[in-house]
């Protein structure tokens, strides 16, 4: 394994949603963020909105389903106005989740030893660039509300 010097997107490591990514008909390759930038990209706000609705009103989640397999911009863009704030807290969570997690297995690779563990640094250094790229992430989310 190795990471390219040049990785310009990492997935958004929303497994937990895989479900509705099928659902949706999402392709993991759009549900990406930047690295240089920590931006989301839509499919992912998509998703994410998806998920809320689909728990707590049937009725909206069909017709956001709806909006997203017909590509219909207008209505998907009334929903995530509305349910904005829902959104981005729910990806704030996610965001934060992964945070944790990055720091949490880092912890942990530093316990190994290198000659029976020779990619563990391929490994924190993958973490690494996750932990950069999500903290870019959470000051984008934090400064939108």
């Amino acid at each position: 394994g190795f990471l390219p010097a040049d990785c310009a997107t990492l997935f958004c490591k929303a497994m937990h949603l895989e479900p509705y990514i099928k659902e949706l008909g999402i392709e993991f390759k759009d549900l990406l963020i930047q690295v240089e930038s920590g931006e989301i990209a839509p499919k992912v706000w998509d998703l994410f909105l998806y998920e809320i609705l689909v728990n707590n009103d049937p009725g909206a989640a069909e017709a956001y389903y709806v909006a997203v397999k017909c590509n219909d911009e207008a209505t998907k863009q009334q929903y995530q106005d509305q349910y904005f704030q829902y959104t981005l807290d729910s990806l704030k969570q996610h965001v934060y989740s992964i945070l944790e997690d990055v720091d949490t297995m880092n912890a942990r690779a530093q316990t190994y030893d290198l000659t029976t563990h020779p990619r563990v640094p391929v490994i924190v250094a993958h973490n690494n660039l996750v932990r950069d790229t999500f903290t870019m992430t959470a000051t984008l989310l934090e400064q939108m509300g």
